[in-house]
Parts: C-alpha cells; sequence; structure tokens
C-alpha cells in the first residue's frame, strides 16, 4: 500500500500515513474551504488500510486550530477507526498533542464521541516538523 504523504500549506494540515509502520499523522492548521479535497484522501487511504492493517495502529493529531467543517471531517475519521478498536487482535493508539485548553477539550469532546480511548500528550505546538523531506 502506497504512503500518504502531503505537505501542509496555510489552511491545509500536514498529512502522513504509512500502512508499514500503521502509522497515520495529521498535524498543523485546517481551516480549508473544502475539507473532501483535504480529508477525502485520508478517508480513502483508511479504507484500503483498514483491509489489512498493522497489529498496532498508531494515530497522531496534532492541531493548532480546525474550523468547524474540519470538525465533522475529523469525526468521520475516528469513526472509520472505531471498528479496528473492537477486533482482538489489534491495538488502535490514538495520541491528541494539543498545546492549550481549547485544543484539550476538543479532544475530549472526540473522545466522548467516538467512545475510544485517546492519550492525552500535552506538547509545544512549534516543536511540529513540518518538513516533508524528514519523512
Amino acid at each position: 500500500m502506497e504512503r500518504l504523504l502531503i505537505a501542509a500549506t496555510q489552511k491545509s494540515p500536514l498529512i502522513h500515513m504509512d500502512a508499514d509502520k500503521g502509522l497515520i499523522e495529521i498535524k498543523g492548521r485546517s481551516t480549508p474551504e473544502d475539507t473532501d479535497l483535504v480529508f477525502g484522501p485520508i478517508l480513502k487511504w483508511i479504507q484500503e488500510y483498514l483491509k489489512n492493517p498493522q497489529k498496532k495502529t498508531i494515530v497522531n493529531l496534532h492541531f493548532e486550530y480546525f474550523n468547524s467543517s474540519t470538525t465533522k471531517a475529523l469525526m468521520r475519521l475516528i469513526n472509520h477507526l472505531v471498528p479496528l478498536s473492537k477486533q482482538d487482535d489489534y491495538e488502535l493508539e490514538i495520541n491528541w498533542l494539543y498545546f492549550d485548553e481549547d485544543m484539550l477539550e476538543y479532544g475530549q469532546d472526540f473522545e466522548e464521541l467516538s467512545g475510544l480511548d485517546f492519550n492525552f500528550i500535552e506538547s509545544d505546538y512549534s516543536n511540529i516538523n513540518f518538513d516533508i523531506d524528514t519523512y
């Protein structure tokens, strides 16, 4: 399965998805006018990944800010992962990295709505690596 690596822009997050590593990472700022353009490839990749996932899947979500349409897209993304969490032979680890109370609360809302367990990790947003050449 192809790795998905898309550079961040002023309105869209960095996307790094690697099936061989069982890794899904989305980080940055997400304020696109059309979330389907940004999150469509992500959801398609996840659907393919779930056909043959790794025994452990790690999801790292680290946002500076996102708009309301991104909130809906993130909920769809997280809901796509729920079936994986219910399979005995697979482990799903969701890490919600946050730098302020607002972002923490958003993560807690996603956790509650999805019924999944999140790891909440306080992290300085300025440390995010946006250089896609290093991935």
